[in-house]
């Protein structure tokens, strides 16, 4: 019985030994060994080599996540794995529209989409400015004809933070409500009986006024010795007018065309200065000898800082947009045509200059084949979705439309198409669903999508 019961104890002790042994051995099949198996099923020692898990919940896997729905404006074609993020709500759309009024008197028009997914358009009907609102498709909702002469130059509207609308045209401003029906009207220019702002562009600050910016034949009353001198005017949301300024020099024709507020929340202007033809400043053909100028002000229009830039002929500004809050993007236009103007027919080039935040130019890219106007041909300018830029503008040639992307982020892409009806790019803004809505002298609106196919 002794016997029996030693053999018990002695296997019992060798059984417990080995079950020990088991217990000690890694997943290599190591006794005291440190391999472990990973969330992917593999077994080594090395612990700072676990797989990962991918955004569909997949251990190992390489699956991108977003959305897969081709609908959606957000769709991402190279997700593998719908993420729920697409939104339906926003629609996607391409097209092209003539959107002429019955009498229409000048085919330059502006054109913004509206928060409700439409787009918003100022032109002149008749003589006098004119809006039209249409839905996301461009299909007409209205239209509304107002008392205030517009039959020549540019203009511009934007949606108001209150839902209306502003139009701003060469002889004045308007607010209307967001059924386009005017609330106020702004005619002529401070000390300027009988004179008009041509106004060129508008904007509502983030400090709630807005801010319109021109030139033309008007003078500072506090100084008659400057002729011609570009303005802004910065208007309360009521209407009433808080502050006129003149810029410029002597000579006529000094015009702003475009308006911003600045990465640090004051204004920047971007425009063409006169120099004249050395050793006559103001040369008969004024138009001619000119810079692009670029000036920033305080919020009440006190200079910062002006810069102009080019040589001795001929440059203008005509768009700037912010470089990602590292300082901006201008866009202009240069002949040099060595005073024998008619140089300028086949020798105008795009001008793309990058600026830091005071002005200083940090690179300068040329592109020959634009059209030449001598009063400036239009350029469009907008900031992509994915940081880069693009213009539209209308090239010399045969072609209608000239549009070109590029950038960080961006694939460059360079087009020149041509239109059954509408020619160059009065205005370019980016949509909702990073496409652009894009107008042109004709009366044409053109939406395309982030790739600039409509």
């Amino acid at each position: 019985m002794r016997h029996i019961t030693l053999v018990l104890v002695f296997g019992f002790l060798f059984w417990r030994c080995e079950e020990e042994q088991e217990l000690s051995k890694d997943c290599a099949g190591n006794i005291n060994g440190n391999s472990i198996e990973d969330n992917c099923g593999v077994c080594d020692s090395d612990t700072t080599n676990d797989c990962i898990e991918d955004c569909a919940g997949i251990w190992g896997g390489d699956n991108i996540c977003g959305c897969t729905d081709s609908t959606s404006y957000n769709y991402d074609s190279n997700a593998t794995f719908d993420d729920g993020s697409c939104n339906t709500s926003i629609i996607m759309t391409t097209f092209i529209k003539n959107v002429e009024p019955e009498n229409r008197c000048s085919g330059s028009i502006d054109a913004k989409q509206t928060t409700d997914g439409g787009y918003i358009i100022a032109g002149c009907n008749d003589g006098s400015a004119w809006l039209m609102k249409t839905d996301p498709y461009g299909e007409k909702e209205w239209e509304q004809t107002y008392n205030m002469d517009d039959w020549w130059g540019n203009r511009a509207v934007i949606q108001t933070s209150d839902g209306g609308y502003l139009f701003a045209g060469w002889e004045g401003v308007l607010k209307t409500d967001a059924n386009g029906t005017m609330e106020w009207e702004k005619r002529g220019v401070l000390g300027n009986t009988g004179k008009h702002p041509y106004y060129e562009d508008a904007m509502e600050h983030s400090n709630g006024n807005f801010y319109l910016v021109g030139g033309g034949p008007v003078i500072d009353p506090n100084n008659t010795g400057k002729e011609g001198q570009a303005i802004m005017v910065k208007m309360s949301p009521s209407g009433s007018v808080l502050k006129t300024k003149f810029y410029g020099g002597q000579c006529p024709d000094d015009i702003f065309r475009k308006i911003i507020e600045s990465n640090d929340g004051k204004l920047l202007i971007v425009g063409e200065k006169s120099h004249g033809e050395s050793p006559y400043p103001c040369s008969f053909n004024f138009r001619y000898w000119k810079d692009i100028w670029v000036v920033k002000t305080g919020t009440n229009g006190v200079v910062k800082w002006e810069k102009t830039y080019g040589g001795d002929y001929l440059e203008k500004g005509m768009n700037i947009v912010s470089a990602n809050q590292e300082g901006y993007v201008v866009l202009g236009q240069k002949c040099a045509h060595k005073s024998n103007l008619s140089n300028c027919n086949s020798q105008t080039k795009v001008v793309i200059l990058d600026i830091d935040e005071e002005g200083n130019e940090l690179d300068e890219t040329k592109l020959p084949g634009l059209y030449h106007f001598e009063a400036g041909t239009e350029m469009a300018l907008e900031n992509t979705h994915s940081g880069g830029y693009v213009f539209a503008t209308m090239p010399s040639g045969n072609k209608d439309i000239w549009l070109y992307k590029w950038g960080e982020g961006e694939e460059t892409m360079n087009l020149k198409i041509f239109l059954d009806d509408g020619i160059g790019g009065e205005s370019i803004h980016r949509t909702n669903d990073n496409g652009f809505i894009i107008s042109t002298l004709g009366c044409i609106i053109i939406k395309t999508d982030s790739n600039l196919s409509f």
